[in-house]
């Protein structure tokens, strides 16, 4: 039988998840080389941001839905238009 085996769908749930966590760990890191040139406020934007998802994580389970990286990203892309416009 050509049927793909069970754990096929969790693979891909984990390759979708992985793929979330690099794109946000990715604008974060381009925002971190910037720090200096950034404005007070913008650096307790991303401060803030930080740990939101850090008390998060923490309190994230295995059993549970992974965080909504999503919505860091977003965030992390309105940061970062903000700061290119500058």
């Amino acid at each position: 039988m050509n049927t793909p085996p069970f754990a096929e769908p969790r693979k891909a749930a984990g390759r979708e998840s992985r793929a979330k966590r690099h794109d946000f760990y990715r604008r974060y890191d381009v925002l971190l080389a910037n720090w200096y040139l950034l404005t007070h406020r913008i650096q307790e934007e991303l401060l803030s941001i930080r740990r939101e998802l850090r008390d998060e994580l923490a309190s994230w389970r295995p059993h549970l839905p992974e965080p909504d990286w999503h919505a860091y990203v977003a965030r992390m892309n309105m940061i970062a238009a903000r700061t290119a416009v500058r």
